[in-house]
């Protein structure tokens, strides 16, 4: 489908009453969408605003709200990234920073172009990582609800029987028996303690004081901790490549880059880089000193870059060499972890057979 099919494509909207409840953020995908209708209408000839009404009409929720403040705003004679520049919470500097450029050179659309680019490439690389990972999360989650339905259903009804035997029980049925009076008499302290226990965890990683502290322990994490670092390096490359296509200086195109990353390292690294490389430093020599962060490969494809004009070209062949090898070191985890997980859940059930037929042949030993 085109983007001017996509333009005039409707879409459902939630509504109660004649106010739409808004729920929320702005998700990356409604971000792609609005960079969509904004190239689409633009190319197509339509006026700012008017492509700004339509894209409203299409929207929902927290979009919905943002863009019919940006209509006002755009009406009264505000740049277009001034207005999507009140909401930095759902608009990176990144984003920003190429409207300002396609705004004040005239060039929106050409802006645009590279802007649906790069979060395309960024939410097709999302997608590749959510398909890739639907099977592990399968197998976990049916091994969870394995362990939660024998607890729950299996072992109350074996325990009575077993502990009326005049036998010594293995100690694998022992500790299964532990389980299940654990369960049958906290069984519901210990679901709402794990269920509480998530929410905490996911709270804590999601607030800037933690983020020191959980982002120090991903970049280090055994075989995810690479993965980790190259997934940043791809994504940075693939913004300056992005930036510097458009025009904007190497510092300022650092700066924005930078601010769009998640990881506290990686931005503090870069940021404090600026002052360096205003003073005539390279941008190699610089990355060259964070070895741990970004590697000697990158800094030599940068080095060769600046040596030979080339550092736009250089972030792209950048990018595609990282997004090779993330797709590639994925594939290889995933591929690794799904015999774990199987073997995992055949130990698992092992047990539980061995622990229940044992105290059975050992019955069946002494009668005869």
């Amino acid at each position: 489908m085109s983007l001017t099919s996509k333009l005039v494509k409707n879409r459902n909207r939630n509504s109660w009453g004649s106010k739409e409840i808004v729920i929320g953020g702005v998700s990356a995908k409604e971000r792609l969408i609005l960079v969509e209708h904004l190239y689409a209408g633009i190319r197509a000839g339509y006026s700012i605003t008017g492509v700004l009404q339509l894209a409203s009409s299409q929207a929902r929720g927290r979009m919905k709200q943002i863009l019919s403040s940006v209509i006002k705003d755009v009406q009264t004679g505000a740049y277009l990234f001034e207005s999507f520049g009140r909401f930095p919470k759902y608009f990176s500097p990144t984003f920003l920073h190429l409207l300002e450029v396609g705004e004040r050179s005239a060039s929106l659309e050409e802006s645009l172009s590279q802007l649906h680019v790069m979060l395309q490439k960024n939410e097709e690389f999302k997608q590749k990582i959510r398909s890739a990972s639907i099977y592990p999360i399968f197998v976990l989650v049916a091994i969870v609800g394995l362990g939660l339905s024998v607890a729950y259903f299996v072992l109350p009804n074996l325990v009575p029987l077993f502990r009326g035997l005049d036998t010594e029980l293995p100690i694998s049925t022992r500790i299964l028996f532990w389980v299940a009076d654990l369960f049958e008499n906290h069984g519901s302290q210990i679901l709402w303690s794990l269920f509480l226990f998530l929410f905490v965890m996911i709270w804590v990683v999601r607030r800037d004081f933690s983020k020191p502290v959980t982002h120090w322990l991903v970049l280090r994490f055994p075989l995810l901790g690479s993965l980790y670092r190259k997934i940043i390096i791809m994504q940075f490359s693939r913004t300056m490549h992005s930036l510097l296509r458009s025009g904007i200086t190497i510092d300022n195109a650092l700066r924005n880059a930078a601010l769009s990353l998640d990881n506290i390292y990686y931005r503090n690294r870069l940021l404090a880089m600026i002052p360096l490389i205003s003073k005539g430093d390279t941008l190699a020599d610089s990355i060259r000193t964070e070895s741990f962060l970004f590697g000697d490969f990158f800094a030599d494809m940068l080095d060769l870059g600046e040596k030979t004009g080339s550092l736009e070209e250089s972030f792209f062949n950048i990018t595609e060499f990282y997004e090779m090898e993330v797709d590639r070191q994925t594939k290889d985890l995933l591929t690794a972890l799904e015999p774990l997980l199987l073997i995992f859940v055949g130990l698992l059930v092992a047990f539980v057979a061995l622990s229940i037929l044992s105290p059975i042949y050992s019955l069946s030993g002494s009668i005869r």
